[in-house]
């Protein structure tokens, strides 16, 4: 009896000193602060976090007493951005079936660095903050790249900015040649213009008389000579 006893207390040991030492991993992930009376933690829905796949917020919001807050997304806004790129909204909704808990669904298609946005209020008081991925918050947006084995493959999204780059370079190959087409055309028409106007002004210009003293006269000549 005791040895059973002894057992369940060991195995009820070894699942807390497991749980203890997940917590800390997971709370690594996600950036946790206190916004007036309540308590946000915020993260990617999914990390680590993926360029090009299917993403989201991850919230959760408690009171002082650690208690889930429900209906924050009625009043509470969210935005999402990138870089110096202008933040993008975001429809914050509430996570079914888990009380506190949000999401917003985002495909991040840059890796590197975003911002949580969040703005509006949440039983009247006032929210306006901001949640910056990065070490000892939450984690960046990674290159599938990093993920990728046995083949590395190029992202949609650098394949799609390669595309638009080859065709503002053919376009503006084309640019520049029509261009040149037309200065060889209006060259060619200048020259055509200048050699019209040399031939008329050539054909208009008389020729002159011969001198009628320096012309042979076979009319004076007597009839001997004219033979």
């Amino acid at each position: 009896m005791a040895l059973s006893w002894l057992r369940r207390a060991l195995l009820s040991l070894a699942v807390i000193l497991t749980l203890s030492t997940l917590f800390p991993v997971v709370a690594l992930a996600h950036e946790r602060r206190t916004v007036g009376k309540y308590t946000f933690v915020v993260g990617f829905l999914n990390e680590p976090s993926i360029q090009g796949q299917p993403n989201g917020l991850d919230l959760t919001i408690t009171d002082a007493q650690g208690n889930p807050v429900e209906g924050a997304e009625k009043t509470l806004k969210v935005a999402i951005a990138y870089g110096g790129s202008a933040p993008k909204d975001l429809p914050l909704r509430a996570r079914f079936g888990m009380k506190g808990k949000y999401t917003a669904d985002v495909i991040p298609t840059r890796a590197g660095t975003y911002t949580f946005i969040f703005s509006g209020t949440i039983n009247g008081q006032p929210v306006n903050e901001r949640f910056e991925s990065g070490p000892g918050r939450f984690s960046d947006v990674q290159a599938p790249a990093t993920l990728q084995y046995p083949d590395v493959l190029p992202a949609s999204a650098d394949i799609a900015q390669q595309v638009q780059a080859a065709t503002a370079a053919a376009q503006d190959a084309s640019q520049r040649a029509t261009l040149f087409g037309f200065a060889g055309i209006g060259v060619g028409i200048v020259g055509l213009v200048v050699a019209l106007v040399a031939l008329v002004t050539r054909m208009r210009t008389p020729v002159p008389a011969l001198d009628a003293e320096a012309a042979p006269d076979t009319q004076r000549l007597p009839a001997s000579e004219q033979h």
